[in-house]
């Protein structure tokens, strides 16, 4: 019998998928839910890269960024940051303050880096094809729309 409370890792039930494939997910999984999460407390978690880089840690759903709720981020709590917040304040203030993103980073440290103008160009690429089948999308203001998105 399968055990129904068995979790299994995100490497394991990922493992078929490839970094290329697990960033457009993301990206998809954001602009459809119009938010992405973060860990706060007094500022945004900070993570590192293996070379010492700073990133910021955001995930795609609150259960995977409540498994990082420990040590160091015991204090931090799970916040939605809509996706216009991400758009037009924290990825221009990563990019001024030369801070990579982590996307969904796991208690084993695994995740995808990315540098802010490589993700804006991504979203803002995903959103005009949005854009392009279905504008309705696009009326309840809380998307930005491609074309106000500046990536210089």
């Amino acid at each position: 019998m399968r055990n129904p409370y068995h979790r299994h890792s995100l490497t394991q039930s990922s493992a078929a998928l490839n970094p290329k494939d697990l960033y457009k997910q993301f990206i998809e999984t954001i602009v459809l839910q119009k938010h992405v999460i973060g860990l706060y407390d007094d500022g945004w978690a900070l993570c590192s890269t293996p070379s010492g880089q700073q990133a910021c840690a955001v995930w795609h759903s609150k259960n995977l960024a409540k498994l990082l709720q420990k040590g160091s981020w015991q204090a931090y709590q799970v916040e939605e940051i809509s996706l216009l917040t991400l758009v037009q304040n924290l990825i221009p203030y990563l990019r001024e303050q030369n801070t990579l993103l982590s996307l969904n980073l796991t208690p084993e440290g695994q995740n995808l880096l990315i540098k802010p103008e490589s993700f804006l160009a991504d979203i803002k690429k995903f959103l005009y094809q949005l854009y392009l089948q279905k504008p309705e999308a696009f009326a309840d203001l809380q998307l930005p729309l491609p074309r106000s998105i500046r990536l210089n």
